[in-house]
């Protein structure tokens, strides 16, 4: 379902400056869960537009707070944090008007993403991805290289798939080595153990609740272990 959201999202037309509407975000990623929304929109606003802000504006630190204030509210909900999440967001407020017309859509992002905190719904969210995506496609349209619309608002997708669907964790590599034995455990035929007494050993049949196993001698012998 989520992969064929991304692909929806992804074709749609949208405008060349605005980029998607809020309504085409809350189509297709309203039932997602909200703090990992609200954790992929923090994600997408550093990694695709706040270095351009640290760079210019080094000392204002503003947008990065907005954006770990939101962080630690994800994390913590506590009363403190979400009030410090909505001071930040205010502070991105000032920021936004002293630098609406160049950078502003960067603490606009930061802020949606520090109100989003306690909201009773995502629109702040939408919020954030539309000020983020209408950043992507300004920056394109100032050298006027309009033949990468389309590559802005799939970087930005790239990120939220990343964060929103994960790769599945690599399985945990599975023992290949000699186990020890213990009647408490349970073997599979061709299975190698190890035993205080008999020394390393090979299971070559398996019951129930016993193993036949072979010694280190060629000796065969039968041991218990438990039922699955």
């Amino acid at each position: 379902m989520v992969p064929e959201r991304f692909e929806r999202l992804a074709a749609l037309r949208g405008d060349a400056q605005k980029g998607l509407p809020a309504s085409a975000w809350q189509t297709n990623l309203n039932d997602c869960d909200a703090d990992i929304l609200i954790r992929a929109c923090i994600v997408a606003t550093r990694e695709l537009i706040l270095a351009d802000w640290a760079l210019k504006r080094a000392d204002d630190k503003r947008p990065q707070d907005a954006l770990d204030a939101a962080e630690k509210w994800v994390a913590d909900k506590s009363a403190d944090n979400l009030a410090n999440a909505k001071a930040a967001a205010k502070a991105c407020t000032a920021a936004r008007s002293e630098t609406f017309g160049t950078d502003h859509r960067i603490p606009e992002a930061a802020r949606a993403c520090a109100w989003a905190a306690g909201a009773k719904d995502n629109e702040h969210i939408w919020e954030a991805l539309t000020a983020i995506e209408q950043e992507l496609l300004a920056r394109i349209h100032l050298v006027a290289d309009y033949h990468r619309v389309p590559e802005q608002r799939k970087s930005l997708l790239a990120v939220l798939r990343r964060v929103i669907e994960p790769p599945p964790a690599a399985a945990a590599p599975v023992a290949t080595g000699p186990v020890p034995y213990a009647a408490s455990g349970n073997f599979a035929v061709g299975q190698q153990l190890t035993h205080a007494k008999f020394g390393d050993l090979v299971v070559t049949a398996a019951g129930d609740k016993w193993i036949d196993v072979t010694l280190p001698d060629g000796s065969t012998k039968r041991l218990a272990q438990k039922p699955k």
